[in-house]
């Protein structure tokens, strides 16, 4: 069989065991791909969301090297220690600083793996897929449990992708990224900016529910939020004008303004309480946990059922 026939099989081997998304967003793996000076034969790339402070795109990347047959192993494991030398050295990291992380194979067809390949491999921290064709359109790919070495590199900067137009731009200047995704813009789009918007709404949360300075109060609001959170998990929480509210399908159902030695709750237009901790509820005989028992859910209840 041609080498070049051997290349989807990787690809969908590298798609269905290292989540490498083929998606409307990526095309999860490119073959003959060109990073600088060098022509690879299979290039995967898996790209994974990260919520920190700045929230953006990981992109992981695992490049294969594919042979027709056991002949020229020793040129074709040659080759991949080169440029995993010269990426940790970095004489070459540039062309690859669109990639968080790279991972390196060599695959190829046999029954099985010599023992002097597996050493230099493991040595090395190269990858082994053996390959096993069956017939012209069938080929089984076999991970033979050399674990490859995990290379760091800088990736896009975070910095780049705050804004549209620079994630774009970042994205296209490596050509193995501008061919693997499409539409940057719809990454940035779909998957970094709801993220940022929904970080900066916990944290407006997380700043509203450090506004209550008294202890026992702090500890009937965390109280309060768990419980409602528990047990009714399809209603959200977010800060609104300086409240906290409780949202379903975007109507509010109810809200909590805190002060520094105190909350308020609020039922829509009617009733209102003051906490000033688990025990202690202006407005109300009884505790928090019972407040949340007979007012709380059951008034959230009746609004989801006349929804």
């Amino acid at each position: 069989m041609r080498e070049e026939r051997l290349y989807d099989p990787v690809g969908e081997w590298l798609i269905r065991e290292k989540g490498c998304q083929r998606d409307k967003y990526s095309q999860g793996y490119l073959k003959d791909a060109q990073i600088g000076n060098f022509r690879f034969d299979v290039l995967g790339i898996r790209y994974e969301v990260v919520h920190e402070c700045i929230n953006h795109l990981d992109f992981h990347g695992y490049i294969v090297e594919v042979k027709g047959d056991e002949t020229g192993l020793d040129e074709l494991i040659g080759k991949v220690m080169m440029v995993k030398e010269g990426i940790k050295g970095h004489s070459i990291i540039e062309h690859f600083s669109g990639l968080d992380t790279v991972e390196l194979y060599i695959a190829y067809p046999t029954e099985q793996v010599k023992t002097e390949i597996l050493r230099i491999c493991e040595r090395e921290g190269i990858g082994i897929l053996r390959l096993q064709i069956v017939d012209e359109k069938t080929v089984h790919v076999y991970n033979v449990g050399v674990k490859p070495e995990l290379i760091y590199i800088c990736g896009i900067s975070h910095e780049a992708q705050k804004s549209p137009g620079n994630f774009e731009s970042a994205m296209n200047e490596f050509g193995y990224l501008r061919q693997m995704f499409q539409r940057p813009s719809d990454m940035f789009e779909d998957l970094i900016r709801p993220s940022k918007e929904e970080y900066n709404a916990q944290l407006k949360l997380k700043e509203l529910q450090g506004y209550v300075r008294n202890k026992e109060s702090e500890e009937a609001l965390d109280f309060l939020i768990e419980k409602i959170q528990e047990k009714l998990p399809q209603v959200n929480i977010t800060s609104a004008g300086g409240k906290i509210a409780f949202i379903l399908h975007g109507t509010e159902l109810l809200n909590i303004v805190p002060t520094t030695k105190y909350f308020y709750v609020q039922l829509g237009e009617g009733e209102r309480y003051r906490i000033l901790s688990r025990n202690e509820i202006i407005g109300f005989e009884g505790s928090v946990d019972n407040l949340i028992d007979s007012v709380i859910i059951p008034y959230i209840n009746d609004k989801i059922k006349k929804r």
